[in-house]
């Protein structure tokens, strides 16, 4: 067994030359007489040999010589790049990248390096378990651990004056050294925040290997185009997000994007588009995966729904496209005709929501029959800290996250009026129903002081606004979100912050209360 300090950075350098191979076999398939990416190809390789040789993992060090034997008669001009070699060589870094990030794993390489000698033969026992492996250490730039030394080294020099003052009874000179503390904590904060973050096209880079291998199955043409814009996401919500974008990729392709003689029936090019986008808005990132191939069926949709009982006829014919279309999300709903590898046996869009709603975020479905599909996720910068409104309801306090805030308001009670049954109110030509929480949260309000205004607090949620009434709202501040242990956890809350005073707050998540 190795020793662990060294085993993790072998796992992370290792796994850095994995992805540097898979993408760089994407681009040489494309311009196959490339010499640089063949040599790139070859370093990578020959680089994870000589590692895995120095730990004692002698499979690993077989499985790369043979690799780089490929690359080495390729360059030489010995071999020709084929469609069935490149196929077979995916399969073997395929196989590299569990055997880096699982040292138990046992595995007989023989059908794996006959494939590379013949790739045109069909050999059994090829089975490789699908998996998304990240690495157990971040990068951090170098200037980004020098601010973080030299804002420890200030906050150390204010805890000593702080000290030195309250020992003097220089209170005056405290408060003073405390505003400085406050500060140097808050950009502590923030460049800790920054050393979590990574790229979110270290994510994207992997899934031009996904489509391509999807599209190549199924005998399709697909193009997959993507633009990260630069935008760097918190570590922990990136790894969350990455089977879910899998997930939703796959689908495009298997059952969004047509066979390319359908395609060019329906007057569309023969090869697919997929757009995959992200871009920053407020305290959140929204991520845009969208096609142009057949569209979500409706009536499809809805007659599946019937059929698993989740709606009824009657609820199906009120429904508008909108609301059909989010069905799709329900557990259990699958319109697929038929069960395949690449779609999963049971493993639906309400898994990937749920998923995405695990790390706060959110997914919204739109498409149009014939035109496409648009699949939108809204995502947190980050987990562990957020800005939110403290509010009152019925003596106690919650948060409210400020990324889900559109308004406060105070209103007039006479400005609420009654609708179906549902108290709403006016807001910008636009009727929106109001929430009690204390109602909601099922808590008695022992003051029952008569109040001349209701205090509204008016959030955004799945594209609709609410107006959640509030006793009163305090302040919005930076808190740090702490989980709930699953004994703790209920279906209305999942996260609780610490207060100045001690004391807990549960983080209410709008998604949670509006069902």
């Amino acid at each position: 067994m190795s020793d662990n300090n060294y085993r993790e950075m072998y796992v992370s350098e290792a796994l850095e030359h994995v992805e540097m191979i898979n993408q760089t076999l994407l681009q040489l398939e494309e311009k196959p007489n490339e010499r640089s990416f063949l040599d790139q190809i070859f370093r990578s390789a020959h680089t994870i040999k000589g590692m895995a040789s120095t730990m004692g993992y002698d499979d690993t060090r077989e499985l790369c010589k043979n690799i780089e034997n490929i690359f080495d008669n390729l360059r030489n001009g010995k071999d020709k790049l084929s469609s069935s070699l490149t196929t077979a060589l995916f399969t073997c870094v395929d196989l590299l990248e569990q055997m880096i990030s699982n040292e138990k794993l046992k595995i007989d390489l023989t059908p794996y390096l006959k494939k590379l000698e013949n790739p045109e033969m069909e050999i059994e026992n090829i089975q490789l378990k699908e998996t998304t492996t990240s690495s157990p250490t971040i990068r951090v730039k170098m200037s980004d651990l020098d601010s973080l030394v030299n804002l420890v080294g200030e906050l150390l020099i204010s805890k000593m004056r702080l000290g030195q003052t309250i020992e003097n009874q220089n209170y005056e000179e405290s408060k003073q050294v405390l505003t400085e503390v406050d500060g140097l904590i808050t950009d502590l904060q923030f460049q800790s925040m920054q050393v979590r973050l990574v790229p979110i096209n270290q994510v994207f880079s992997r899934f031009n290997r996904t489509v391509r291998d999807t599209s190549q199955k199924l005998s399709k043409k697909v193009n997959l185009n993507m633009d990260g814009s630069g935008i760097e996401l918190d570590r922990s919500v990136l790894d969350s997000i990455t089977d879910p974008l899998l997930h939703i990729l796959r689908n495009c392709v298997d059952h969004g994007i047509e066979s390319p003689e359908k395609r060019i029936e329906d007057g569309k090019n023969e090869a697919g588009t997929i757009n995959l986008t992200a871009e920053r808005k407020g305290e959140n990132v929204i991520v845009t995966i969208e096609d142009d191939g057949k569209g979500i069926d409706e009536d499809v949709v809805k007659q599946k729904a019937i059929e698993n009982k989740i709606i009824s006829e009657e609820e199906a014919k009120k429904m508008t496209h909108d609301e059909a279309i989010q069905l799709i999300g329900a557990p259990g709903l699958s319109t697929a005709k038929e069960v395949t590898d690449i779609s999963g046996r049971g493993v639906g869009m309400d898994v990937v929501i749920s998923q995405v709603e695990a790390v706060g975020g959110t997914v919204k479905i739109s498409s149009e029959k014939g035109k496409g599909t648009t699949m939108t996720l809204s995502l947190p910068l980050s987990l562990s800290i957020i800005r939110g409104l403290l509010v009152v309801v019925a003596g106690q306090k919650f948060v409210l996250p400020i990324s889900s805030i559109t308004t406060t308001l105070q209103i007039k009670q006479e400005e609420i009026i009654s609708l179906h049954g549902t108290e709403v109110i006016k807001l910008r030509e636009k009727i929106i129903p109001l929430i009690r929480l204390s109602e909601l949260l099922d808590i008695k309000n022992t003051n029952q002081i008569k109040k001349l205004t209701t205090t509204v607090v008016i959030i955004e949620n799945d594209g609709k606004n609410y107006g959640f009434v509030v006793d009163e709202f305090e302040s919005n501040q930076d808190i740090v979100v702490k989980k709930l242990d699953k004994s703790d956890s209920s279906e209305l809350f999942s996260n609780a912050t610490i207060l100045p005073d001690g004391k807990v707050a549960l983080v209410i998540d709008p998604s949670l209360l509006i069902q």
